[in-house]
């Protein structure tokens, strides 16, 4: 079905009511639970040395360099801390507003290409989706840079179309930059690969025309060279390492160390989490696909460039990474933007409305999510029960989850029936709100498992100030950032101390702030990064720990909460110290244990 010509579209108060209701979901419980690990206190933690030390040059964590990603969502993020403090809602805030930026291009984009009902749709199901949502609550790049990338396709088919507006190609160049310092100049093979294809279609002088390189190019240098010319003066080898060993050996898988590999997951695997991320609205995915094919087929040249740019940009992240063995569980993640724009065109039928009107596909459609939502619930009912599946924590949540996705799903596959797609395409969204709801309970439930802020939050009003605190190490350093976080969020000034003790780094000025040791030898799967420069103060040796445990001084050690306890090869006594005894607490996974001193 042909979509019709571009035409401008009013604002209505129902805009900035559905753009409210997305911005909501993404303040859910934003701060409500602690900063999961390893992943979080990275992130984290680094932003938060990044303000305690005054150095946003180069990264720091649990007070050495950290040199493994670019700066700008340690940036965003230590600029959140300077305005609301350094604490979990901060933390996760940029991330926050990296989803809505990206629920607001989907809107846009809906508005042009289709109309003001498709940028409605395509708001919301994005805002909805499963993978949006999570990762607008987990402090992982990957979110902020598919909202960059989003943004960079449309500036890309706004050249298509106006090659004359050189502000679309300031706007494709000043992206370029932000997604460098995102996630590295690797990142740029999407919107360079979007480029090409889009060039040899629709003519490649007229695009390279509207792109002005005269202006656009020196742009993209001014964002990126100084920071490039600064870290590397700052921490000489900082881009063989990046270049060599966070993306070429990765690539290849043989990146040191492999700490990724908790993430990792198989091809078939990978595929099928694309699905879930994509969640509830991948369940309509036939019918998006054929859809996209008839209207490439049908439409005017704006709109069918529109489409194929889209179509592009939501393969290219399945396809590029479908064969690399290093692929993460989240890689696929900006696939969601224009995947989630092209089932909105489905299911509003472009201006004439009639997408999910088509006999055939509202069927299947409807059929599909009534399945679903009887399958969900059936699944928490009896499955689980028979196969004796141990939810743990999350059983009492379960019921309400499966609930809420699955009459949901129900009532929105009724409505399709009843060809009412809006109400139909609500109540989804309303059914997925609620589930998200009791998720973020979940996320509060297994804080004891992925966080270490209950044990710290616990030990500390038992312990002194001079404790020194060990870690066994786990396989991210991030694990050891979030202690540090937790141990001493802000820091604290010692006016009239030249010198520090163990356990203490110095900041800006006169503030110091506490870090953890870890063990430099527990094993292969505890494995520190080598980063250029010296060592860093954290490592410690199994040696200097049984000096500092049979020191006067108080002292507790931590146990690794990723290690498998069914691993004979890795027993929890492997890296305790000499007359440990029993631990002091235990909180989930991870044990904790004093010498005489903090007994």
């Amino acid at each position: 079905m042909a979509l019709n010509r571009l035409q401008p579209v009013s604002l209505s108060w129902l805009d900035p009511l559905i753009l409210l209701g997305a911005i909501a979901l993404f303040f859910l419980g934003l701060g409500d639970f602690p900063l999961y690990e390893p992943h979080e206190g990275h992130f984290a933690g680094v932003a938060r040395e990044m303000m305690l030390r005054g150095d946003w040059l180069t990264p720091h964590l649990n007070g050495a360099p950290y040199l493994n990603k670019p700066p700008l969502l340690y940036w965003a993020i230590a600029l959140s801390y300077s305005t609301f403090g350094i604490n979990e809602f901060a933390a996760r805030l940029p991330l926050a507003l990296g989803g809505i930026w990206g629920v607001f291009m989907v809107w846009q984009w809906g508005r042009d290409l289709g109309s003001a009902a498709t940028g409605r749709v395509a708001a919301l199901m994005l805002a909805s989706a499963c993978g949006w949502f999570i990762f607008s609550h987990q402090l992982l790049i990957d979110l902020l840079l598919s909202s960059l990338l989003m943004t960079a396709y449309y500036c890309l088919w706004k050249l298509v179309l106006f090659p004359r507006n050189w502000l679309y190609g300031l706007g494709f160049w000043g992206l370029l930059g932000l997604i460098v310092l995102a996630k590295g100049p690797f990142m740029l093979v999407f919107p360079v690969i979007a480029l090409l294809v889009m060039s040899l279609i629709y003519s490649p002088g007229r695009i390279w025309q509207g792109l002005t390189p005269s202006l656009g190019i020196p742009l993209f240098l001014l964002l990126i060279v100084p920071w490039a010319i600064a870290i590397e003066r700052a921490n000489p080898g900082f881009w063989q390492y990046f270049i060599a060993n966070e993306n070429l050996e990765r690539l290849a898988d043989r990146r040191y160390p492999p700490d990724y590999a908790v993430s990792q997951i198989s091809a078939l695997g990978y595929l099928g989490m694309t699905l879930v991320w994509a969640l509830p609205w991948s369940l309509v995915l036939p019918q998006t696909l054929v859809h996209t094919w008839v209207s490439l087929q049908q439409s005017r040249q704006e709109q069918a460039s529109g489409l194929m740019l889209l179509a592009m940009t939501a393969l290219l992240p399945v396809l590029l990474f479908l064969p690399i063995s290093s692929r993460l569980i989240y890689y696929s993640l900006p696939s969601l933007p224009p995947l989630i724009l092209l089932t909105a065109l489905w299911w509003t039928g472009g201006q004439a409305r009639r997408g999910v009107a088509m006999a055939g596909g509202r069927t299947l459609a409807a059929v599909t999510l009534m399945a679903a939502g009887v399958a969900v619930v059936l699944a928490r009912w009896q499955l689980l029960d028979q196969l004796e599946v141990d939810l743990g924590q999350m059983e009492f949540l379960a019921w309400p989850i499966a609930l809420s996705f699955g009459i949901g799903a129900l009532l929105a596959g009724g409505l399709l029936l009843r060809r009412q797609p809006l109400p139909g395409w609500l109540t989804l969204v309303l059914g997925m709100a609620i589930a998200y709801y009791f998720i973020i309970q979940g996320f509060s439930a297994f804080a004891e498992i992925r966080s270490s802020q209950p044990l710290i939050s616990q030990a500390e009003a038992e312990l002194p100030e001079s404790t020194l605190w060990v870690f066994e190490g786990s396989r991210e350093l991030g694990a050891a950032g979030a202690m540090s976080f937790y141990l001493n969020p802000d820091g604290e000034r010692f006016p009239e101390f030249p010198t520090l003790d163990d356990g203490w780094v110095w900041g800006q000025g006169d503030r110091a702030y506490r870090i953890v040791y870890v063990l430099s030898d527990a094993g292969e799967s505890r494995s520190l990064p080598i980063f250029p420069g010296p060592s860093p103060r954290y490592q410690i040796s199994d040696a200097e720990l049984q000096a500092f445990w049979q020191s006067d001084r108080p002292v507790v050690f931590v146990t690794d909460f990723l290690r498998d306890p069914n691993d004979p090869n890795d027993p929890l006594t492997r890296n305790l110290p000499d007359n440990a005894g029993d631990p002091l607490l235990v909180i989930g996974p991870r044990y904790l244990y004093g010498n005489p001193a903090a007994r």
